[in-house]
């Protein structure tokens, strides 16, 4: 099992936010009590990927993550031992520096866009010549994690990349299920995937719809396109920060254990569609998006 989108961060973190956000702050999220839960359950992660958290300024969460598992491998290895510990930090070309994108368990820079419209990130908003030092600073196993809830959006903003950039699309590319599969923005946005050929989607898929049903057909759509290792459905993206499309709370909805297995259903609705094998949709193609030098293992 794997958790390819998980953010830890806890009470500190959080008080430098305070009374900045339009709505009620979210509970910490440890990652000890994460790892703990999953583990009395019988659901040790090999791999987990503690990505930037959109309410933060920076990511150093993300690296007070790598420490607190060093810590705990250290003195329980026979408990946290064999969890690969890896992290998206911030997209920022003040913030992502050399020296912080030069951590060997740093694996991509997250850019976060949410529900702005494709005009609002036109032409030069991420090509200006310190976005592309940003890019030129990127290892070979680092990627730009895309996360906009429009897929015009995600567009917009791949037409300004280098085309060795590799892209993780976060939200499975749309959190727009009323368009349907055929939305038009959505196959143009699994077309130009395609021809980069460098582009994973990531799930868990909740965000863009809580039936697992709908997010089955938008996943089955990827595959169609760009086949299952360009796909990721492994991950539970805890701890549910926001509000599903009727306005409930995801984190009343789920926790991470029922997050991944939300994923695990979304995996097993597409294995009885496409006949390609559960544990393939949901971490497959994990070795690959994260360390391109891996021997790919799905076409």
């Amino acid at each position: 099992m794997i958790d390819a989108h998980v953010h830890f961060y806890t009470a500190r973190d959080l008080a430098r936010v305070a009374g900045g956000l339009p709505y009620a702050l979210p509970q910490p999220h440890p990652l000890t009590g994460y790892l703990d839960r999953l583990i009395d359950a019988g659901r040790k992660p090999r791999l987990i990927n503690n990505v930037h958290l959109s309410i933060l300024p920076d990511s150093e969460n993300v690296f007070a993550g790598f420490d607190e598992l060093a810590a705990l491998q250290a003195r329980d290895p026979a408990r946290y031992g064999g969890i690969a510990g890896i992290g998206t930090i911030l997209a920022d070309p003040a913030y992502a520096t050399a020296a912080r994108l030069a951590h060997p368990q740093v694996k991509g820079i997250r850019m976060v866009l949410h529900d702005r419209a494709p005009e609002s990130v036109g032409a030069g908003a991420y090509s200006g010549a310190a976005w592309r030092e940003l890019y030129a600073r990127l290892r070979p196993d680092q990627h730009l994690h895309v996360y906009a809830q429009d897929p015009a959006t995600t567009l917009e903003v791949m037409a300004q990349l280098p085309e060795e950039v590799p892209l993780v699309i976060d939200h499975l590319g749309t959190c727009r299920p009323e368009r349907g599969t055929d939305d038009p923005a959505f196959l143009k946005l699994l077309a130009t995937a395609k021809a980069r050929g460098n582009t994973w989607f990531k799930g868990p898929g909740y965000r863009t719809s809580t039936d697992a049903a709908v997010v089955a057909a938008f996943a089955g759509r990827i595959i169609d396109t760009l086949g299952p290792g360009r796909l990721v459905l492994g991950a539970s993206d805890a701890p549910h920060v926001g509000a599903d499309h009727d306005g409930r709370p995801f984190a009343e909805s789920y926790t991470p254990l029922g997050a991944l297995d939300f994923a695990a259903d979304v995996a097993a609705r597409v294995a009885r569609a496409t006949g390609i094998a559960a544990e393939t949709l949901l971490s497959g193609a994990a070795a690959e998006m994260f360390d391109p030098s891996a021997t790919r293992a799905y076409q």
